[in-house]
């Protein structure tokens, strides 16, 4: 009797366990990976980025008989990372372990769709294989950060899409290519700040743990890489400006294999 007594209260706390956890949020954080058969559409794919049956980005292309396009178009207030230039919203094209967090570069959402391709010079993604489109999911008052792996051909004139997945726990970070929670140490170490941003002659670089034998690489916008610094440890780093010309850039911390940081810097003659 005693037994069965103890059984039942112990279901009865299980049972207010588990909805305690619900009720509350604080089911354990996943990265939510879909992996689909590769699919090459005929001109648009609805991308469901959390499978909710909501469309949350529209990837497409199309444009005149002489020149095509690939373009991603947020729905409602999600936004894609890229940056502006020659008066086009360009799309990041990112390569594996590159970090997706709040302060990747820049967000553009529905007002400014964004160009991957277009013709066979414009855009980082021409000609892309196995690349990641960086992507920002709004569902209520949460924000979710994801990431689509697509191919795109040399002339824009078709994509791939490949996978795709996003971070359960809202304003958290992930990896491109992530699809299970990887190592909070590694995770935590991209909490970096660059002071001052923007720089004239020098800058520094402040992790919360100290790096160890990182590399420090700088992109130009066109994604050419200027400058770059290794065997980087420690907490404080200085970055010397040396002869790079004003305008922006884009930091890269890496160290064994993971990418800690992607940030943009600003360089200014003043």
């Amino acid at each position: 009797m005693n037994k069965k007594i103890t059984a039942k209260h112990m279901a009865k706390l299980w049972y207010s366990m588990l909805l305690f956890i619900v009720c509350n949020g604080n089911y354990p954080a996943q990265i939510i990976y879909t992996d689909i058969t590769d699919v090459t559409p005929n001109a648009s794919y609805s991308l469901d980025l959390n499978n909710d049956t909501v469309v949350d980005f529209i990837l497409y292309y199309g444009g005149s008989s002489d020149t095509i396009g690939v373009f991603c178009h947020p729905q409602n207030n999600n936004a894609y990372s890229g940056n502006f230039l020659n008066n086009n919203y360009l799309a990041w094209a990112l390569t594996g372990s590159n970090t997706i967090c709040p302060s990747l570069t820049t967000w553009y959402d529905a007002n400014n769709p964004g160009t991957l391709g277009w013709g066979s010079n414009v855009g980082y993604w021409v000609g892309a294989t196995d690349k990641y489109l960086a992507l920002k999911l709004i569902v209520g008052t949460n924000t979710y950060y994801g990431w689509a792996r697509i191919d795109l051909l040399a002339a824009s004139s078709s994509f791939t899409l490949k996978d795709y997945a996003y971070n359960s726990t809202p304003n958290s970070c992930l990896l491109t290519g992530q699809t299970i929670l990887g190592n909070p140490e590694i995770l935590n170490k991209s909490n970096l700040s660059i002071y001052p941003n923007p720089m004239h002659t020098s800058t520094t670089l402040k992790t919360i743990d100290p790096l160890n034998n990182a590399t420090i690489t700088i992109y130009n916008p066109y994604g050419q890489l200027v400058k770059q610094v290794t065997q980087v440890s420690g907490q404080l780093t200085t970055i010397y400006r040396d002869n790079l010309q004003s305008g922006l850039y884009f930091i890269h911390v890496t160290e064994r294999n993971n990418t800690l940081i992607f940030q943009k810097l600003q360089i200014t003659d003043d």
